[in-house]
């Protein structure tokens, strides 16, 4: 069987071909269907190639976007967690692939005329080598391996995400609990616990993770990754089915550190679970103590920089966002956040670099999008917000028209060529349809300065009271944060009596006597 399964349209198979000969000359065996055996049928030489190679590239042009086999090889590639994509024309990425890192192919001449083609090799080196084949150690020509070709879709190399940060001993379980674990694994590492809009899927991952414990029940991982499901499926649930999912969780992360007293997912899981409003002393000191088990796992140290965040220790929630591995940890939520806390730090540089690799990461994420239109606003680039802003095809297609026409007012108000009292109307007339959108508003209402308004929100937003009331989440404290109060959009209130009467009655002024700290807008 060959190192590489290279998915491609029936019109690019010139590209194809270079392509081959180009990985072939660094001593992997590549498939492609130019040699398909007569005496069996096309989807089962498909299949068994697919599933035995160690990497998988697809192709992406015009016309194999809208190859129903490239996206379907594509998706099985997916599913196998061994998949590289390229995109060789200035085509948009069908769904749900352009979620994925992709490299940019389009300039590509043969060997390394690109950095898209490095990207490549590297991506394909790490699978290979993962799977025990030579990778970019290869031997560069003269080798016996045949080269052949098949169309197959691919994606890129997923990191480790919430589900699989790190490796798990596969030889430890049956093939069919492998194939559970592997599978549910999937399905949690497609989501994104900190903006989650498919709570369903979750529904498939604890599904097939609650099957690999039954086969597996001494594996750590298979419950740790089951009690992670749970917990991520507790932020999206009802109010009147968290505590049975919490429950759920609690009892296999149990399970999971009585086999393995340092299982990271587990440890995550736990920490996913901690309240944080009103409890940010305890979530700090939990999620280092968890930190001291696992130092490395992305997750906690992620969690760790939002309780800092939450409590306006922006610089030293950024210095913990530097330290976990952006490359294994492919969560847009997360990638979101980062962003945010090194702009919150003052680190505009940094935040610059945040947002081109988010934005390469997920081109149409509507997180990611929003976030770069509020940093590009508030750091005073309007002219780069507007036109974003207005561009059709960066615009993600599930913007809401309203958060549009808001946005824009906002903008333009800002660049001193707009109505404030526009702009402060239309994002009324928003949030009174998305109230889950408060702090989106909030920010805009500070930096028109309609402190008034922005304290009438924030007062119906924490404590349930006055015209805004309505504003109050339907999980209360559970659902609260903080963290944008000290976002820079937030700045012309925080000299205001009123924000630190608010900051004392949400209880934060004991959070910093008890820590012996202080947020950095009153150090600056």
């Amino acid at each position: 069987m060959a190192d590489i399964f290279l998915s491609y349209a029936r019109a690019d198979a010139g590209l194809a071909q270079r392509v081959a000969r180009e990985l072939s000359k660094r001593g992997w065996s590549v498939w492609f269907d130019r040699e398909l055996p007569a005496h069996r049928a096309y989807s089962d030489v498909i299949a068994t190639e697919l599933e035995a190679c160690s990497a998988v590239l697809v192709l992406w042009s015009k016309e194999s976007a809208k190859s129903e086999w490239v996206r379907s090889e594509a998706n099985r590639a997916r599913e196998l967690h061994k998949l590289v994509q390229a995109r060789s024309e200035d085509v948009r990425v069908p769904m749900p692939f352009d979620q994925i890192q992709c490299a940019d192919l389009i300039s590509w001449r043969g060997a390394n005329s690109s950095s898209g083609w490095g990207q490549v090799l590297r991506s394909i080196g790490a699978l290979t080598e993962e799977r025990g084949g030579e990778g970019l150690t290869a031997p560069e020509v003269g080798t016996n391996r045949r080269t052949v070709l098949a169309a197959t879709g691919a994606v890129s190399v997923l990191g480790a995400g919430l589900a699989g940060w790190a490796l798990w001993p596969r030889q430890q379980m049956s093939p069919e609990a492998q194939l559970y674990l592997q599978k549910g694994m999937d399905e949690l590492q497609a989501n994104d616990a900190f903006e989650l809009d498919n709570p369903t899927s979750l529904d498939q991952a604890i599904a097939l993770l609650s099957k690999a414990v039954n086969l597996a029940p001494d594996s750590a991982t298979a419950w740790g990754s089951l009690a992670m499901a749970f917990a991520s499926r507790k932020r999206a649930s009802p109010l009147n089915e968290r505590a049975g999912l919490d429950a759920r969780s609690r009892s296999a992360a149990a399970r999971a550190l009585q086999i393995d007293s340092s299982e990271p997912r587990a440890l995550g899981a736990l920490r996913m679970l901690q309240p944080v409003y009103r409890h940010w002393f305890a979530a700090e000191r939990e999620d280092r103590a968890a930190l001291r088990k696992q130092p490395k796992m992305p997750l906690l140290l992620f969690l760790l920089s939002d309780v800092l965040a939450s409590v306006g220790r922006c610089a030293d929630a950024a210095e913990i966002s530097r330290k976990f591995d952006r490359t294994k940890f492919l969560i847009a939520g997360a990638d979101r956040k980062v962003i945010i806390s090194l702009w919150s730090a003052g680190d505009l540089a940094a935040a610059d670099d945040a947002i081109r690799q988010a934005v390469e990461r997920w081109p149409h994420n509507p997180y990611i999008w929003r976030t770069r239109i509020a940093y590009l606003t508030y750091t005073g680039r309007t002219t780069e917000s507007l036109e974003l802003l207005r561009d059709p095809d960066e615009r993600p297609s599930d913007i809401d028209r309203q958060l549009v026409e808001a946005m824009e007012a906002t903008i333009v108000a800002l660049a001193g060529s707009g109505s404030s009292k526009v702009a402060q109307d239309k994002n009324r007339e928003f949030l009174l349809g998305n109230p889950t959108a408060i702090f989106g508003v909030a920010h805009a209402f500070a930096a028109l300065k309609a402190l008034d308004d922005l304290f009438q929100i924030l007062q119906g937003y924490f404590f349930g009271e006055g015209r805004w009331k309505q504003l109050a989440p339907a999980g209360g404290d559970e659902n609260r944060q903080t963290g944008p109060l000290f976002q820079p959009p937030m700045r012309a209130a925080w000299k205001d009596a009123r924000f630190a009467r608010l900051l004392d009655q949400v209880g934060l002024e004991d959070y910093w006597r008890q820590s012996s700290t202080q947020p950095d807008f009153r150090r600056s």
